[in-house]
């Protein structure tokens, strides 16, 4: 039950870089704003833009929310008696590398460890990082997973000294794709909630250690990534060198993104003990990934492509406050500077009292792998105290 409407000094504010956490601004003794975080200067809105027609602004008052001229509420201490902040969803992305004999024999894997290291360097403010390099042995450990401990923003150094300590096999190194898979998606169940993905990179066809028949392992792999969406979990493929089939490759895909995959091999039923995956008339259409290794700014496009296009554009407040839904159209949202309509096709919306999203071009600028600042600001009078 609401205790009563909020009237929260001048006006709150929040400024991020994108993905990261919203802190709210206070006004200070003298009823001027400023940015707790310091990111956009003096808390002001920097080169607002005209992307969109101005929000109605309540009577009295400026189109920042201020009241005119004044400093705060009667009291004097409006803000600082409340802490206000938006957190972004923030997603988690397991990079999941084959390390069979062939990604060093074909000089695939270090073009390919440099381009992944600069993706997640680059955007691991914004994305909780797991890591895992692949293989096994007929006669020995199958999969046999090299892992990063912990899944978490800022883990690049720690996926920098694991990858650069990973070296070709000593035997013959397999390729027990849908193993590896299903171990992965067990860690990321046990995970905090949120969107996860695993981004898959592998150079073959994948078997389980023991070379079968090729239908029966591509199957296993089809099942896997459809288990793991089952509970939440998309999987993205990544083929490097040209030798895996395509076909295969939009299986992956269509079975990671929850969309159907075409039963056009209906041998899967007779040589494989009736399969584990499940097939359909129809087919999907996801994308499936082919990078040139050796073209490193494609490799890296591609990859950070891919990353940053998991970004969420929903936004959750935290705390004991709401926003009055009926004043949703007085809030100021921009991306990069630029202003955000209210409840258009590429505005935001209210989802909820306590849930912002970005979307159309507002969504896709945020998923863009550039780094993007967010800022949203509400007058004291859409706040609710609750």
């Amino acid at each position: 039950m609401r205790a009563s409407r909020g009237v929260l000094g001048s006006c709150w504010r929040s400024v991020l870089a994108a993905g990261a956490l919203l802190s709210a601004c206070a006004d200070g003794p003298s009823g001027t704003s400023s940015a707790v975080d310091g990111s956009l200067g003096s808390g002001s809105p920097q080169n607002p833009g005209t992307s969109g027609p101005s929000s109605p602004t309540p009577a009295g008052r400026d189109d920042a929310g201020r009241r005119d001229g004044a400093g705060g509420d009667a009291d004097g201490d409006g803000c600082n008696k409340v802490e206000i902040a938006f957190e972004s969803r923030t997603p988690t992305v397991y990079v999941l590398v084959d390390r069979s004999s062939s990604m060093f024999e074909r000089s695939l894997w270090e073009p390919l460890k440099t381009g992944v290291l600069e993706v997640v360097k680059k955007l691991e403010s914004d994305v909780r990082f797991g890591f895992a390099t692949y293989t096994g042995e007929k006669a020995g450990v199958c999969p046999d997973l090299t892992r990063v401990d912990g899944i978490a923003k800022g883990n690049y150094a720690a996926i920098k000294q694991a990858y650069d300590a990973v070296t070709m096999p000593r035997y013959k190194g397999e390729t027990p794709t849908s193993l590896a898979l299903d171990e992965v998606a067990k860690t990321l169940r046990q995970q905090e909630p949120g969107p996860k993905f695993i981004l898959l990179v592998t150079d073959g066809e994948a078997d389980f250690c023991d070379d079968p028949n090729v239908t029966c392992s591509r199957d296993a792999v089809v099942a896997s990534a459809q288990a793991a969406y089952a509970d939440g979990i998309g999987t993205f493929i990544f083929s490097v060198g040209g030798q895996v089939d395509r076909l295969h490759l939009g299986d992956v895909a269509n079975a990671g993104s929850g969309q159907p995959v075409s039963d056009r091999q209906q041998q899967v039923m007779y040589q494989c003990q009736n399969g584990k995956a499940s097939y359909s008339s129809s087919d999907g259409d996801a994308s499936f990934f082919e990078p040139d290794v050796n073209d490193q700014s494609a490799l890296v496009n591609a990859l950070a492509g891919v990353v940053a296009g998991v970004r969420s554009c929903v936004f959750d407040l935290k705390g004991k406050v709401e926003i009055d839904l009926a004043s949703a159209q007085y809030g100021r949202v921009e991306v990069d500077g630029v202003r955000v309509p209210y409840d258009g096709p590429d505005g935001y919306r209210l989802n909820s009292s306590t849930e912002l999203e970005l979307m159309g071009a507002a969504c896709s600028k945020l998923k863009s792998p550039e780094p993007r600042k967010v800022f949203i600001d509400f007058p004291c009078e859409a706040v609710l105290v609750i």
